[in-house]
């Protein structure tokens, strides 16, 4: 098994860290974690899928992990632009784009506006962009930047990872890549997270992803009130090209929770739409 290569890409303000790993040749799988966390989220899906023959690319979105410091704007599009630039690096041009809860929001915002570089679609633990925000979360994106700058950095990480894993060290490995933001960092990500639900982000209300989509959770997942799993077989049902499955005894961090079948349905999927 070849060894992850870590390169550096300099944009707009920040060093984006990424690493790739597996066959130069391979199809290429890109993971984005979710939010406050970093690249090792995935740890245990790298090497199951260099294995199977595929090219994997891990990296730590700007002012997460590694990749600092922040720079420019930590906005949803931004981050989308910063992983096609890194994509671009990497000299592909389609892609499988896989994402963990605001990573998952991420790899929607580049399908929709990039589809042909798409080949395939998966999500965990994320709701679709085109649904109509509520007047509760409107609500809460007008007030949270006056309520957040009143938190500590240790109420933010205790709150990030109290709903985060059905494991303890899982946990632990969250409450750890919680201490890499500074208190700025945590809002702005915050905010950027809370703007997905609450901002209309230019889908239709008829919109689909064009490509094969793996949606997926935890069956344990309670984080954000239990949204994830509250919403998923509706938006399951509204999409032609959707594969939807639930991982056994996992919480929000269902890839970490219980790898192994986590690993079995995302090879599943890789396989019949990377021909």
């Amino acid at each position: 098994m070849s060894t992850a290569q870590v390169h550096v890409l300099q944009r707009e303000g920040s060093k984006l860290r990424y690493w790739t790993t597996g066959p130069e040749d391979g199809p290429l799988v890109v993971l984005t974690h979710g939010a406050t966390l970093d690249h090792h989220m995935f740890a245990a899906q790298v090497a199951p899928l260099a294995a199977a023959g595929y090219r994997v690319l891990t990296w730590d979105m700007r002012g997460h992990g590694l990749s600092k410091p922040m720079g420019a704007r930590f906005t949803l599009e931004i981050v989308a632009d910063d992983l096609i630039a890194i994509v671009d690096r990497v000299g592909r041009d389609v892609a499988t784009f896989v994402g963990h809860s605001f990573g998952g929001f991420v790899s929607q915002d580049v399908v929709r506006r990039h589809p042909e570089r798409v080949r395939a679609l998966g999500v965990i633990a994320c709701t679709d962009l085109s649904r109509k925000p509520t007047a509760g979360m409107r609500m809460a994106y007008r007030l949270l930047p006056h309520i957040l700058p009143l938190m500590s950095v240790s109420t933010f990480r205790k709150r990030t990872v109290q709903d985060l894993s059905t494991r303890a060290e899982v946990t632990q490995y969250g409450y750890d890549a919680t201490g890499r933001l500074s208190k700025d960092e945590f809002i702005a990500v915050i905010m950027a997270g809370v703007a997905c639900l609450a901002v209309a982000f230019g889908h239709s209300a008829d919109h689909t992803i064009p490509t094969p989509f793996l949606l997926t959770h935890g069956d344990r997942d309670t984080a954000n009130r239990g949204v994830f799993p509250k919403h998923a077989p509706a938006w399951a049902d509204k999409e032609p090209n959707c594969t939807y499955r639930v991982v056994p005894g996992a919480g929000h961090t269902a890839n970490q929770d219980n790898p192994e079948a986590f690993n079995a349905m995302l090879l599943e999927f890789l396989d019949r739409t990377s021909a």
